[in-house]
């Protein structure tokens, strides 16, 4: 396994959980770069690594650059940074790799498809990591970065990777929003959401064997109509929730005719 000199550009979740597991890969992190110098000095304190946030101050000595800042700054750290023939990868699902090629010719993606934070561990043997690069030797770079962190490199052209994204905001970030409405609703008549823990679990496990939409369950797949009726009423007192009930019901029942 080659050991690449790495600078980490961005120091939230992605950046820290970057960082972390690629150090405990071998490889070394040389720098940590954040607009926001305590985010990046907490990272640097629990590694022993240099931090800095100016532009003019990333080092030139690495191999390799992550960028891992937020989607909308992608492009400021572009126009910010300009490399010689080093790579240069963002993390991002959806921001085209192109952005970074006024940066250095060697140019990619390094997308972990995985919800990341930084006070959750996670095991990044299992993550998938979507690759793509503007160049053949770029992209032998970036798998062989991959394969040290997980088995499961999948090469992506921008338009997949955009889709990968959609995606997972539905099955992911929406799907968590969707955690946090029915704890409150639960918190509101002094239950606990440990109760749902289970049925959260068995939803989860049965897609792993089977189409989420042949297992749909529930008063709408039933057409149960005066429950759904019921549930609305009971929602009225907080406007959103009915109507976040109101779309999702209808389209399951789009998707499943009777």
């Amino acid at each position: 396994m080659k050991s690449y000199k790495i600078v980490i550009i961005g120091s939230g979740n992605v950046g820290y959980q970057m960082a972390w597991h690629l150090h405990n890969a071998g490889h070394q992190i040389i720098q940590v770069f954040s607009r926001h110098l305590p985010s990046a000095k907490w990272i640097g304190n629990l590694m022993d690594i240099p931090c800095t946030d100016s532009y003019s101050e990333i080092s030139q000595e690495a191999d390799i650059y992550l960028v891992t800042v937020k989607d909308d700054a992608i492009s400021d750290v572009a126009e910010q940074l300009k490399l010689n023939e080093q790579v240069i990868a963002h993390t991002s699902g959806s921001v085209p790799g192109s952005v970074l090629k006024n940066v250095s010719d060697n140019f990619g993606i390094f997308y972990p498809l995985q919800t990341l934070s930084r006070n959750v561990s996670v095991d990044f043997s299992t993550i998938p990591i979507c690759v793509d690069a503007s160049n053949a030797a770029t992209l032998h770079i970036l798998r062989d970065l991959g394969g040290t962190l997980t088995g499961k490199i999948i090469e992506v052209n921008d338009e997949q990777r955009f889709a990968i994204h959609v995606a997972a905001v539905f099955a992911n970030n929406f799907t968590n929003h969707l955690f946090s409405i029915s704890q409150m609703i639960l918190e509101q008549s002094g239950l606990s959401f440990e109760i749902f823990k289970p049925l959260i679990n068995e939803t989860v496990r049965k897609i792993q064997n089977h189409d989420p939409l042949n297992v749909q369950t529930g008063p709408a797949v039933r057409r149960d109509n005066l429950t759904i009726e019921n549930h609305l009423e009971y929602l009225k007192k907080d406007g959103r929730f009915a109507e976040i009930y109101k779309v999702l019901t209808a389209d399951i029942q789009r998707w499943k005719p009777e």
